[in-house]
């Protein structure tokens, strides 16, 4: 990560992280180096964090690593860093906590960061994209992740091989990523107010503008293993 400012005696004034997935598909030894190195006032995690779903549903396991994890963002808290929850789409029973705060801790099912005279909305993203807000198209993309997570996992755990990440880079995969950043772009300019857009869900880091809107994926720590940083009004992905 970058020296820390002089100044301000934090490299960062947020941190931005989605999709790590604890539990199950977590690069333990990327995400650990990055809380090992983090550096900011606040810690916004988008959702995804720990994978209720996959540990329910395909009796993946929680490992050492994974507590590991978790204590080295505990200490974080006890040295006063700021920590906003959203809980995704692999944590929807932890949704029925939304609006639980102690001390500098909070879950939150959106949070708008404000920076320099500027909101930006967060929000883990499965509820506004039209592969992922109740349609047909979100039952068929259901039922081809159900079908491709097991497999996915599989090869992972005996290959190091992500069926997941190799299909989003096809052409038709990188069209329904597209379709998501659109989708969820248009849902916070009907929302009104906001300069942009802070999401995860995808597991693809990007910053782009669409329709006048900064749109901003925080991306994952399963495959890319990225994080979003802003300081003093300026984002930025960095990559472990």
């Amino acid at each position: 990560m970058h020296s820390i400012d002089k100044e301000n005696k934090m490299p960062y004034d947020t941190v931005f992280v989605s999709d790590v997935h604890l539990g199950a598909r977590c690069n333990h030894t990327k995400f650990l180096k990055f809380l090992s190195g983090l550096r900011t006032k606040k810690l916004v995690f988008v959702g995804d964090i720990i994978d209720i779903y996959c540990l329910e549903k395909y009796k993946t396991h929680w490992t050492a690593k994974d507590t590991e994890c978790v204590h080295r963002i505990i200490k974080h808290m006890q040295k006063g860093m700021e920590v906003i929850f959203i809980p995704g789409n692999h944590e929807t029973k932890i949704r029925r906590y939304v609006e639980f705060k102690h001390k500098n801790f909070k879950i939150v099912d959106e949070y708008v960061h404000k920076t320099k005279g500027r909101k930006y909305l967060c929000v883990h993203g499965d509820k506004y994209s039209k592969f992922s807000s109740g349609s047909w198209k979100q039952l068929i993309f259901n039922k081809g992740y159900e079908l491709i997570t097991p497999i996915s996992l599989w090869l992972e755990r005996i290959f190091g091989f992500s069926l997941v990440y190799l299909l989003k880079n096809t052409v038709n995969g990188k069209k329904f990523i597209d379709q998501y950043e659109k989708d969820i772009t248009q849902y916070c300019k009907e929302r009104g107010g906001f300069e942009g857009i802070i999401c995860g869900h995808i597991h693809h880091a990007n910053i782009r503008e669409i329709s006048g809107i900064d749109y901003m994926c925080c991306g994952d720590f399963v495959d890319s293993c990225t994080a979003l940083t802003e300081k003093n009004g300026y984002f930025q992905h960095i990559t472990y």
